[in-house]
């Protein structure tokens, strides 16, 4: 092997662990986010009075610029961006990936297919407009158009738990911190099921909620895209 080869397969590894390590960072500061965010789902199930409280809670803290830009919007810009990039630089090495290592990249797959639409479509209004999505915005996206908006939240969820805890997993193992390698498969099933309760609960099927066409998210949404909400989507 020349000296030239050896160089440059030298640079190859370096701008790898370099895109490992950066990829971690942005991973592990918006996982921070993600747990206020996960958890506050979880909550539903207690009532729109608790769920909107604790939300308006934590969104002072997470949604202060500086705080907003260096746990939420950098970190995605960073890991989406690593993610791809190592993409292409192992594309085509032969390595024999086990199921949840897979199934960690699908996740994150999915989750940058998606994450992009999210931010705007939950931001943007309370962003431009004050008007946040809170309980009732929840509750008015699954009533308004439930075909779409059960499997995309639970899908949301189940990805970030599963990339999220997954990612921090690898982390803190590359620390010697943490030295279990996945997450128990009950586990997991058990917080799919609590995503599923949270969305029978926004949408009713636990207790009464607000009526959908009084939400002011829901309204927003209306004038913006010229939707009749005065009945669900069909």
């Amino acid at each position: 092997m020349t000296q030239i080869q050896t160089r440059s397969m030298s640079q190859g590894i370096d701008l790898e662990q370099g895109l490992v390590r950066s990829q971690a960072v942005a991973g592990a500061l918006f996982f921070l986010f993600l747990l206020l965010h996960l958890s506050n789902i979880l909550l539903a199930p207690l009532g729109a009075e608790v769920f909107n409280e604790y939300q308006r809670t934590v969104r002072a803290l997470y949604q202060y610029p500086v705080i907003e830009l260096v746990i939420v919007m950098i970190p995605i810009v960073v890991h989406a961006v690593a993610g791809v990039s190592l993409y292409f630089l192992r594309r085509g090495k032969k390595a024999v990936r086990s199921l949840r290592a897979r199934l960690h990249t699908w996740a994150g797959v999915f989750l940058l297919l998606v994450i992009v639409g999210h931010v705007i479509a939950v931001r943007g209004p309370s962003f431009f407009y004050g008007v946040f999505p809170e309980f009732e915005g929840v509750s008015f996206s699954l009533w308004y158009f439930p075909a779409f908006f059960y499997p995309y939240y639970f899908l949301l969820a189940v990805a970030g738990f599963y990339h999220g805890s997954g990612g921090m997993m690898m982390l803190l193992r590359r620390f010697g911190i943490l030295r279990m390698r996945q997450l128990p498969s009950p586990l997991i099933g058990l917080v799919a099921a609590a995503f599923l309760t949270s969305l029978l609960a926004f949408d009713g099927r636990l207790f009464e909620v607000p009526n959908q066409l009084e939400d002011d998210f829901g309204k927003l949404y209306a004038e913006i895209l010229h939707l009749d909400i005065n009945s669900p989507w069909k």
